[in-house]
């Protein structure tokens, strides 16, 4: 019967503990986790996961090592908010990957992130197209915050009197130097196509680092650097 109560009482003891360390960090949603808040948790769960069913940690060892790391968290989350270089070497900075249109290759290359992991994210905010982009940025999180080109932000077109128009649907086509085949599963390219459009705007195939054609026939290049 003391086994079961040691337990319980180190299991409220935990809950609590894990409920005052999210309230001190401030963060609501999964969105706003860090990196460094990830591990924390992970670190925390060790804890609470080790003591909970071993009989040589007492309540009083659980009580320290929560309030410690309570302690270090509140500590840790005031010096990244009130010291701005210690909070980008702890947190990371975002990070520009589009600018005024133009992709930034070197920051994709640096951060390992592929054309085709970047229109992914593009398409999980209905944007199909890397010309529709004028500023991307990677956050801290890990998402990605878009603002598109003033020329394809969708008009309200009821109060404009106007049908609205859908977006373009883009598939990649041309990846690091590479023509692809069959970039998306169910859409197939004209091959020969591609390549007379590449030739149409003075590129070979090894000078691209990215092209996407679009539904219109409109081939989309963006030059390696």
């Amino acid at each position: 019967m003391e086994v079961f109560v040691s337990i319980g009482v180190k299991l409220i003891i935990s809950f609590f503990g894990l409920w005052i360390i999210t309230f001190i960090t401030g963060r609501k949603t999964l969105s706003q986790l860090t990196p460094l808040d990830f591990l924390t948790s992970l670190v925390l769960s060790e804890i609470v996961g080790n003591t909970l069913y071993d009989d040589k940690v007492t309540i009083g060892q659980l009580l320290f090592a929560l309030a410690l790391w309570c302690a270090l968290a509140y500590f840790f989350e005031k010096a990244t908010t009130h010291f701005v270089k210690f909070g980008y070497m702890a947190e990371g900075r975002t990070v520009l990957l589009v600018d005024k249109g133009q992709v930034n290759q070197e920051m994709l290359e640096k951060y390992d992130i592929e054309f085709t992991q970047l229109l992914s994210m593009l398409r999980q905010q209905n944007i199909f197209s890397l010309r529709e982009v004028w500023y991307a940025t990677l956050e801290t999180n890990g998402s990605l915050s878009v603002m598109r080109k003033p020329e394809y932000e969708p008009p309200a077109a009821q109060d404009m009197g106007i049908d609205a128009q859908p977006d373009l649907f883009s598939i990649t086509v041309i990846d690091k130097g590479k023509l692809l085949n069959e970039s998306m599963r169910g859409k197939s390219i004209d091959i020969e196509e591609i390549k007379a459009k590449v030739r149409e705007q003075g590129y070979s195939i090894d000078e691209i680092a990215y092209a996407e054609l679009s539904e219109d026939g409109t081939l989309h290049i963006v030059p390696m650097k």
